[in-house]
């Protein structure tokens, strides 16, 4: 990537206080929560499952779930669908495999702009898609729909591997002459492509992306 050196003194947008990244692979993930569901105990299955990771006091484990926001209390006196999306979420947890995250995720959604993305390309790199359409991507309409009642569209996010190729493709072939009024950009490309790079590296996974 053809871009002029780093600067050190970014200070174009506010810093994220957090932000981590992990691979998934989507398919194992997604065919062992439909078999949880669809054992007799169903929900009930699912909700101990989700409990117990919740419990769990693995480091890699608590990186993520700390970063999600559950109604946990209520879990232990109900189990119906209204949990079922954050029970699908905590699920996730024994199969991610973390990778660079973003240093700052907004500054990757307000500074690409000015490089000549669109506003809408630049958040979904800086947060991804919405969550619920890997679910639909990966299961069946049935147990999709129980999951679309309760998602909405608000939660974020993910990128397959087209996502991260196209950016790092995109960046590979920004212009030295783009950065000359946006030095403070400099650093955030740089981040954003080695952050990309090391995603793409598994082909036949997902990017998970979660900050706060």
């Amino acid at each position: 990537m053809d871009v002029a050196p780093e600067n050190p003194a970014f200070k174009g947008f506010a810093m994220t206080e957090t932000s981590r990244a992990w691979m998934l692979d989507p398919i194992e993930f997604h065919q062992d929560f439909v078999a949880l569901l669809a054992t007799p105990d169903g929900l009930v299955a699912v909700r101990d499952r989700a409990t117990e990771i919740w419990n769990d006091s693995d480091p890699a484990v608590r990186a993520y779930v700390e970063l999600l926001e559950v109604d946990r209390e209520d879990w232990r006196c109900e189990c119906e669908d209204a949990h079922l999306v954050e029970w699908y979420r905590v699920l996730m947890a024994p199969y991610l495999i973390a990778t660079p995250a973003l240093d700052d995720p907004d500054a990757v959604r307000l500074g690409l702009p000015l490089l000549g993305w669109h506003t809408s390309e630049a958040r979904r790199l800086a947060r991804g898609r919405e969550l619920l359409t890997l679910a639909e991507r990966h299961l069946d309409d049935p147990v999709a729909d129980r999951l679309r009642l309760r998602f909405g569209w608000s939660t974020k996010g993910w990128l397959d591997h087209d996502d991260i190729a196209d950016a790092l493709d995109r960046m590979r072939r920004v212009e030295r002459t783009s950065f000359r009024e946006h030095q403070e950009l400099v650093p955030v490309v740089e981040n954003a492509f080695h952050v990309f790079e090391a995603a793409a590296t598994k082909p036949d996974h997902v990017m998970l992306v979660a900050s706060a």
